[in-house]
């Protein structure tokens, strides 16, 4: 018998966003995350708790995910009144800052997208070769409406 404790793979992120419907448009139309898991308004005290937010704060939600099954999908919370803004410095990462990475079939179709939509591309697509596994995927970074980093990476359909 095995006594270590067994935890699951990603079930999803959580975001703190300052305007729910535009990130909601982001991850939905520039990403793909079209389908609503659950949606509404967090109104119980132990969600406040673990959201780490005072109980009279107000608490809009939108857990959005990809076709198929309930695993990766991104929760947007939108808290008011609003917590201070992370502090980050532009074209570069900083310590204890998080980024999804995401798997795309058209990484240029995706980047044109994301950026008709206002993204900020940190790194444009260019190939990354990692432990000699030539030629490589395509890969890019960009930030959301909240400036969330977010690594595309490039690979040929049906192999995710």
């Amino acid at each position: 018998m095995n006594d270590t404790p067994q935890v699951s793979r990603l079930v999803r992120a959580a975001l703190f966003v300052s305007n729910l419907e535009q990130s909601s448009r982001f991850y939905k139309l520039g990403l793909g995350y079209r389908e609503v898991y659950s949606g509404g308004e967090l109104t119980h005290k132990v969600a406040h708790a673990l959201l780490g937010v005072p109980e009279d704060s107000a608490i809009r939600y939108e857990i959005v995910k990809a076709e198929g099954p309930n695993f990766g999908m991104i929760g947007l919370f939108e808290v008011d009144p609003a917590p201070p803004e992370v502090s980050r410095r532009r074209g570069s990462v900083n310590v204890g800052e998080g980024c999804l990475v995401l798997l795309t079939t058209d990484i240029r179709a995706v980047r044109n997208r994301l950026v008709d939509m206002g993204a900020e591309i940190v790194c444009e697509p260019q190939r990354l070769v990692v432990r000699g596994s030539a030629p490589g995927n395509l890969e890019m970074t960009c930030r959301d409406p909240d400036g969330m980093l977010i690594n595309l990476i490039e690979r040929p359909a049906g192999s995710f």
